[in-house]
C-alpha cells in the first residue's frame, strides 16, 4: 500500500470517527433475514407507503452534500485575474499618480462594474447548467407495498427499501443483496478495481475490505450484467461514496476550448497593448509633446484597445445556447459540447427509437403450423386482432399459444393501462410481445402466474439472447428468445402441432430474410424441458418454436432532418443490431443512401483490417448486426479521417464509444445511467431530429460568438488608431481615457442582442466548420479593419468639424467624437445581427432585447452629453442639433459598407 493510500485511509477513518460512522452496522456480516428484521422490511413487498413517508422525514433524502463552493468574494476577485483587466487597473493607478484622480476613479469604477457583470453572468451560466443537470434524474426500481416493481427518483430512497437491479443500472444507495442472478458490478468508481465483481448473498466476515464485500452493493457503482435484489441499508452521505464525497468535494471549473483560446488571446493581446501604448508614448516624446499628456495618451490607447466586455458577452452567448438546447429537449452535460456540435461532420445514429418511433408492433408470427398476422399499431391490445392466413382459429392453435407464451415469459416489461392509455414499462420490443399476446386473448398476467420464474439470464448484446427458467405445475422449462443467427444453432428440433418435429434451418433462414426485407425486426424463440432449479452454464438442445416479426415505423420528422443534414454537409450513418435486410428496408424508407457497399455487418468489422474498415466507412451508410464494441471501432475509423463524430447510444456497452466520440449522445428515455454518464449530451425524447436541431443550435452559438467579436473589436481598434494618428500628426487627443471606457462599456452593452439572435438563413446549408479553423475567417477580419477605419475616419471628421468649422472647445469636440463612435456602433448593430444575411431579410421584432438595448443606449448617450453629473465625471459637454445631424449622417454609412462586404466571402 502506498503512502498516499495510507494517508487517505487515515483521513477516512478520522472522518468516520468524527461523524459516528465507525459504530454503524457491519451489514455484510449479517444474514439476509437479520438485515430484513433490522430494517423492518419485507423481501416480497418492501416498505409500506406510510413507512416510506415516515423514514423520509427521519432520514432525509438520498442525496450527497453539495460540493464545497468557492466563496462569492473569491469568485468576484477572479474577474480581475484577466491580463487585460490587470492592464486597466495599472492604467487607473497611473492616472492617479499623474494627477488625474477623476480619470483614475472612473477607470476603476468601470472596471468594477464590468467585473460585476462578468461575475453575475458566470453565476447565471453555471446555475443554468446545474439546473439542467438536475433535470436528468437517476431512477431506480423499487417494490413498495405490493409485489409489483415501480420506478422512482433515486433521491426518494430510504433505508429498508427493496431495490431491483438489472444490466445498465447504477446502484442508487448502499445495499445488502438478498438475491442475485449472475450479477456483476463494476466498482472501479469506488475501489479502483477495473474488473467487475460477481455478487453473492452469503455473509462475509467483518474484516473483509471494501472491494471484497461481495454481498454489498455500493452507491454510484454500475451493474454490468445480470440482475439482483437488495435492501437499502445506507443513503446519502452515509454511503461509502458519500464518505469520500465529503472529503473530496470541490468545485470543478469548466473551461471550454474556445475559452482557453480566448485566454491565450488575452495574454497575447495584453502584450500587444502594452507595446502599442509604449510606442505612442515614445513617438509623442520624440515629437516634443508634453510628457504628462503623452502618458495619458498611452493610458487612453491601452484602455481603448482592451475589449473588456468580451468575456462576459461570450459567457452570455454560451449560457443562452445551453438554455435553447434544453428547450429543444437536448441537455448539455459538458459545456465544450456546445462548441463541438457546430463542427460535427458525421452522425452515427441508432435505428430503433432514434430514427424510428420506438412503437414496436408485432405484425407477423411464424410457427410450425403456419403464418399468423396482426392488425393495429402501438401498445393498445384493444386495437386490432390476430388472424391466421389460412383462416384457422388462432385462439385454438397450440403452436401459436406456445410462441406467445415464450414471448411473455422471456420478458421483463410490463403492459400498464394509465390515464394516457396503454404504456410500456421497460423495453418497447418486449412490450410488443406482451401486446400481441393480449391481442390474441391470452392473459399476460395469467401466463406469468402459471409459469413463475425461477432463474434468468438477462438479454446481453454480445450473446443476443435472453434465457429464463420457469416452473409449470411439477415441471420446469427453459425459454429462450433472441436473434435467429444465435438461437437457431442451439436448436435440435422444431416444434409443430404441439410436438417435436424435424428442423429445416434453410427454410427458417429464408423466412427471416423475407420478413427482414419488409423492414421487420425478427425475433426467434425456443424452449426445452429442464429438471434443475437453476439455469445450466450450457443450454440443452432447444425446440425451435417460431418467429415474431415486428415493425417500428420511422419517425415522421426524421426524413426532413436527414435532408437538413445532407444540405449541411453532415453524413448520417445508421447503426443497428437488426438484420441487414431490415436495416436496408428502413434506410430505403427514410431515404438514407446506402453507398457503394450496401451494408457492413459486425462480422465484416471483425474480419476487416484497419485500412479495409476505413474504406468501408467511406463506402456505406448502413451497419447491421452491430455490437457495442463495433461502435467504438467505427468512431475511431471516422476520427482517423479527421471527421468530428456524434455517436448515439443507450446501453452499458455503448459507454466506451460515447466517451470516444467527439459528441457522445445518450438517450434520455431508453438510455442506461452508464450511457448517460459517458455522454456529452442527452436527448430527452430519444429523437434523431432533436440531435439535428442541437447541431443547428451549436452552429448558431458559434455564429453568435463570432458576431460578438466582429462587432466589438472594431471599436477597440479604432480608438487605438485615433489616439496614435492624433499624436503622429501633432493634434490634441480626440478622446480621453474615461471617455474611451464609456465607449467600450456602451459597445459591450449594445452587443448583448447578438447573443439572442436566432439562426440566420442558410446556416445549415454550409459545410461544417473545421475544428482547427481560425475563430474569425479572413473575410471577417477584413470587415473588422474596414469598420475600424471607418470609425477612425468618422471620429477625425467630426473632431475637425467641431474644432475648425464650428469653433467648438475641446470638451465639445471630444463629446462629438464619443457620440460619433457610439452612433457608428448603433447603426452597425443592425447589420451585425447576421454575418452574411442581408439586413432587409432580418426581422426587427424577433430579437427580444434589440430595441430595449438600442433605446437604453440613446438615453445613456444623451445623459453623457447633457446631464451635469456625467459632464463633470466624463469631461463632456452639450452638442447642438447640427452636430448631431452631421455625426449621425456620416456614422450611418457603416450600414451600406458592411452590407456590400457581405457579398464577398
Amino acid at each position: 500500500m502506498s503512502n498516499e493510500t495510507k494517508i487517505f485511509d487515515s483521513h477516512i477513518k478520522h472522518h468516520r470517527e468524527a461523524h459516528g460512522m465507525e459504530q454503524r452496522t457491519k451489514w455484510q456480516t449479517l444474514k439476509v433475514q437479520e438485515v430484513v428484521a433490522r430494517q423492518n422490511s419485507s423481501l416480497t413487498t418492501g416498505l409500506s407507503p406510510s413507512e416510506v413517508e415516515a423514514r423520509q422525514k427521519s432520514h432525509g433524502g438520498n442525496i450527497l452534500s453539495l460540493p464545497l463552493q468557492t466563496p462569492a468574494w473569491r469568485r468576484f476577485l477572479s474577474q480581475f485575474e484577466n491580463p487585460l483587466v490587470i492592464i486597466l487597473l495599472v492604467a487607473a493607478v497611473a492616472s492617479f499618480l499623474a494627477g488625474r484622480p477623476t480619470d483614475s476613479l472612473t477607470i476603476l469604477a468601470v472596471t468594477i462594474v464590468n467585473a460585476i457583470i462578468g461575475f453575475v453572468q458566470e453565476q447565471k451560466a453555471q446555475s443554468a447548467i446545474d439546473a439542467l443537470t438536475r433535470m436528468v434524474k437517476t431512477e431506480c426500481q423499487v417494490i413498495r407495498g405490493t409485489d409489483q416493481p415501480r420506478k422512482i427518483d433515486a433521491a426518494e430512497l430510504v433505508p429498508g427499501d427493496l431495490v431491483l437491479l438489472s444490466t445498465g443500472d447504477r446502484v442508487p444507495a448502499d445495499l445488502r443483496f438478498c438475491e442475485t442472478k449472475s450479477l456483476q458490478v463494476n466498482e472501479s468508481a469506488l475501489t479502483g478495481e477495473s474488473l467487475p465483481v460477481e455478487k453473492i448473498t452469503e455473509i462475509i466476515t467483518e474484516e473483509t475490505g471494501l472491494g471484497d464485500r461481495r454481498n454489498m452493493g455500493f452507491s454510484g457503482t454500475l451493474v454490468t450484467s445480470g440482475s439482483g435484489k437488495g435492501l437499502v441499508v445506507e443513503i446519502g452521505d452515509r454511503t461509502e461514496i458519500g464518505l469520500i464525497n465529503a472529503l473530496m468535494n470541490r468545485t470543478e471549473n469548466l473551461q471550454t476550448p474556445l475559452m482557453a483560446r480566448l485566454e491565450n488571446f488575452s495574454k497575447l493581446f495584453g502584450i500587444w497593448v502594452i507595446g502599442f501604448a509604449l510606442l505612442i508614448f515614445i513617438v509623442g516624446i520624440m515629437r516634443g509633446m508634453d510628457m504628462t499628456e503623452m502618458f495619458m495618451a498611452a493610458v487612453s490607447a491601452a484602455v481603448g484597445a482592451i475589449p473588456e466586455g468580451l468575456p462576459a458577452v461570450m459567457t452570455i452567448v454560451l449560457a443562452i445556447g445551453v438554455k435553447n438546447m434544453a428547450d429543444r429537449k437536448a441537455i448539455i452535460r459538458k459545456l465544450p459540447a456546445v462548441e463541438t456540435l457546430g463542427s460535427v461532420t458525421v452522425i452515427c445514429s441508432d435505428k430503433t427509437g432514434t430514427l424510428t418511433a420506438n412503437e414496436m408492433t408485432v405484425q407477423t408470427m411464424v410457427t410450425g403450423s403456419g403464418f399468423f398476422s396482426a392488425e393495429g399499431v402501438g401498445f393498445n391490445p384493444g386495437l386490432g386482432h390476430v388472424y391466421a392466413q389460412d383462416q384457422r382459429n388462432p385462439a385454438a392453435d397450440n403452436d401459436l399459444r406456445t410462441l406467445l407464451t415464450a414471448g411473455v415469459l422471456c420478458n421483463d416489461a410490463q403492459l400498464v393501462h394509465g390515464k394516457g392509455g396503454w404504456v410500456i414499462e421497460g423495453d418497447p420490443t418486449e412490450g410488443a410481445l406482451l401486446t400481441i399476446a393480449a391481442k390474441a386473448s391470452h392473459g399476460v398476467d395469467d401466463m406469468r402466474r402459471s409459469f413463475p420464474r425461477i432463474d434468468v439470464q438477462p438479454f446481453d448484446s454480445g450473446r443476443q439472447l435472453m434465457v429464463t427458467l420457469n416452473q409449470h405445475e411439477s415441471d420446469s422449462y427453459i425459454w429462450v428468445k433472441g436473434s435467429m443467427e444465435r438461437l437457431l444453432p442451439l436448436c435440435s428440433h422444431a416444434w409443430k402441432n404441439n410436438a417435436p418435429a424435424e428442423l429445416d434451418q434453410a427454410e427458417i433462414s429464408q423466412q427471416v430474410h423475407s420478413l427482414a426485407r419488409q423492414g421487420m425486426r425478427v425475433l426467434a424463440f425456443g424452449f426445452a424441458p429442464w429438471s434443475g432449479q437453476q439455469l445450466p452454464e450450457m443450454l440443452p438442445p432447444l425446440r425451435f418454436i417460431g418467429l415474431q416479426a415486428m415493425i417500428d415505423p420511422p419517425r415522421p420528422e426524421v426524413r426532413d432532418s436527414l435532408a437538413v443534414c445532407k444540405k449541411a454537409g453532415i453524413v448520417v450513418k445508421m447503426i443497428t443490431g437488426d438484420h441487414p435486410a431490415t436495416a436496408k428496408a428502413v434506410a430505403d424508407d427514410l431515404g438514407i443512401p446506402v453507398g457503394q457497399i450496401p451494408c457492413v455487418t459486425g462480422v465484416d468489422i471483425n474480419r476487416f483490417s484497419d485500412e479495409e474498415l476505413l474504406n468501408a466507412t467511406r463506402q456505406t451508410s448502413l451497419f447491421a448486426r452491430v455490437a457495442p464494441e463495433h461502435k467504438f471501432k467505427l468512431v475511431e475509423a471516422f476520427q482517423k479521417q479527421n471527421d468530428v463524430v456524434a455517436m448515439t447510444g443507450d446501453g452499458v456497452n455503448d459507454a466506451p464509444a460515447l466517451k470516444r466520440a467527439d459528441i457522445g449522445v445518450a438517450m434520455g428515455i431508453s438510455g442506461t445511467e452508464v450511457a448517460k454518464d459517458a455522454s456529452d449530451m442527452i436527448l430527452l425524447d430519444d429523437n434523431f431530429s432533436t440531435l439535428v436541431r442541437a447541431v443547428e443550435e451549436g452552429r448558431n452559438v458559434f455564429n453568435n460568438l463570432v458576431k460578438s467579436m466582429v462587432y466589438i473589436l472594431p471599436t477597440n481598434t479604432a480608438q487605438g488608431l485615433v489616439i496614435f494618428l492624433a499624436i503622429l500628426v501633432g493634434y490634441r487627443l480626440p478622446i480621453t481615457p474615461v471617455q474611451v471606457l464609456w465607449v467600450n462599456l456602451l459597445t459591450a452593452f449594445l452587443s448583448l442582442p447578438l447573443a439572442f439572435e436566432i439562426a440566420e438563413t442558410g446556416l445549415m446549408d454550409r459545410k461544417p466548420r473545421a475544428p482547427d479553423a481560425p475563430l474569425i475567417e479572413k473575410a471577417l477580419v477584413l470587415r473588422i479593419f474596414v469598420v475600424a477605419l471607418l470609425m477612425t475616419a468618422v471620429s477625425f471628421f467630426v473632431f475637425f468639424y467641431e474644432r475648425r468649422i464650428m469653433g467648438s472647445d475641446l470638451a465639445t469636440a471630444r463629446t462629438a467624437v464619443v457620440s460619433a463612435m457610439i452612433a457608428v456602433e448603433f447603426f452597425y448593430l443592425f447589420s451585425a445581427r447576421a454575418l452574411w444575411t442581408k439586413m432587409p431579410s432580418l426581422s426587427p421584432t424577433l430579437n427580444p432585447v434589440l430595441w430595449p438595448c438600442l433605446l437604453a443606449t440613446v438615453a445613456l448617450q444623451l445623459s453623457f452629453s447633457y446631464i451635469p453629473f456625467f459632464q463633470k465625471m466624463m469631461e463632456s459637454a452639450p452638442i447642438d442639433v447640427e452636430a448631431w445631424a452631421v455625426l449621425l449622417a456620416v456614422s450611418a454609412t457603416v450600414i451600406p459598407i458592411v452590407e456590400f462586404m457581405k457579398r464577398f466571402r
